[in-house]
């Protein structure tokens, strides 16, 4: 930890001018893998991809951490998180103008709780420092890469937002609350009415997201309940522009999970109900784009999807490691639809394996196998995509 904190020292030398009473730490994940994947699709030669693939099991990173004791019980600590790609080694910015895409937070302490401002992870996803439905209430977290990922058979998937405000509670026998908003989720896009500008921050014309959520820990028991919302823009024009010109009605998600320790096994539990969402599962881009029903192929437009999806797992200490294993179902309707006309209908399965092992403290090797198979259902259309997966690789802490 010192010799890190020298570092991080060292690379804040610029701002010399800067009292160093805070506790500054420089640190990151590298993680480095391969990735075998076959998918199968009604009608269609299979597709064999084998390739080299970083930030698998945890997502490749580092990052600025840091406090300051401001006394009376009151602290002042800060968030500086980018990624990247270890296997090329370019920054991860999802294509956008960010430094630190992952987190940028400065936050306050107290009595009161904790306040935190600035680019964050959504409390219904797995990264982040308000992460609820994450490593706690799956035992593939948000996903190995896709692999077992909980948010698979899910139609909200975790995201990080701009400009939002989380307040957490103290922890009262166990419980604690949170609260989010997001002023505007993305600075970095474009309306689709006008490609050359973006809405204003706080207004109807930009994209808004909010959630509540609580954690509640017991012994062995672990539990969350979140209930999130993002309230689209009035500029998102469903399908594109040139058609109707009817807004997207806001998106909504109600994400529940539990865990159990009984020493020689952990059991895993999660479920989340969504209307009105974009996407569905986090192979979405791989089951319903290979079918041709991906709004991606410009063939079907999902932005109103309503459905459920529900996950068990198991942890198994074996052999000086983790043996993981996970399942999970879920389906969804298109519902927005002429009246009376036929609602296309989606399902994902999906079963998943792994196991872990630690070589020292800050690092470990892993392998894991997945299969998910998607089906959509139409009376004009139908195709079942099958996706088998196998990754292994190694991840090193620091």
């Amino acid at each position: 930890m010192f010799k890190k904190t020298l570092a991080a020292a060292a690379i804040l030398g610029a701002f010399a001018g800067s009292a160093f009473a805070a506790d500054v730490t420089l640190y990151g994940v590298i993680d480095t893998g391969f990735s075998y994947m076959n998918k199968s699709v009604d009608g269609s030669d299979d597709v064999n991809t084998f390739q080299m693939k970083g930030g698998q099991q945890a997502g490749n990173r580092f990052g600025l951490k840091g406090t300051e004791d401001l006394g009376n019980g009151m602290k002042v600590g800060f968030v500086l998180e980018n990624g990247f790609d270890s296997d090329d080694g370019t920054f991860d910015t999802n294509g956008d103008n960010r430094i630190f895409g992952r987190e940028a937070l400065l936050f306050v302490e107290g009595a009161f709780g904790h306040v935190g401002f600035g680019r964050a992870g959504q409390l219904a996803g797995g990264a982040g420092s308000y992460a609820l439905a994450g490593s706690n209430i799956h035992p593939f977290s948000t996903g190995w890469g896709t692999v077992g990922a909980s948010t698979a058979v899910f139609g909200a998937t975790a995201a990080r937002f701009d400009n939002m405000i989380t307040y957490k509670t103290p922890s009262f026998a166990g419980l604690t609350v949170f609260a989010q908003y997001s002023f505007d989720n993305n600075s970095q896009t474009k309306d689709l009415k006008d490609a050359t500008a973006h809405g204003t921050e706080g207004k109807a014309n930009v994209d808004r997201y909010y959630g509540i959520g609580a954690q509640y820990k017991a012994g062995a028991f672990e539990g969350v309940v979140i209930v999130d919302s993002i309230n689209y823009n009035s500029q998102y024009v469903r399908g594109s522009s040139a058609q109707n010109g009817t807004y997207d009605d806001d998106a909504l998600s109600v994400t529940l999970g539990a865990t159990y320790n009984f020493g020689v096994v952990k059991a895993y539990l999660n479920g989340q109900y969504f209307d009105n969402s974009k996407s569905f599962g986090k192979k979405g881009a791989i089951l319903w784009t290979a079918s041709g029903v991906n709004g991606a192929a410009g063939n079907e437009k999902f932005n109103a999807l309503e459905g459920y999806g529900v996950n068990l797992g198991l942890d198994v200490p074996a052999f000086g490691g983790t043996a993981k294993f996970a399942a999970g179902y879920g389906e969804a309707e298109y519902t927005d639809v002429a009246a009376n006309a036929e609602k296309p209908e989606l399902k994902v399965y999906q079963i998943s394996a792994g196991y872990i092992y630690p070589l020292s403290k800050r690092t470990s090797v892993w392998a894991a196998a997945d299969y998910a198979s998607g089906d959509y259902n139409k009376a004009a259309k139908t195709n079942d995509t099958d996706v088998t997966e196998f990754i292994f690789g190694m991840t090193h802490k620091f």
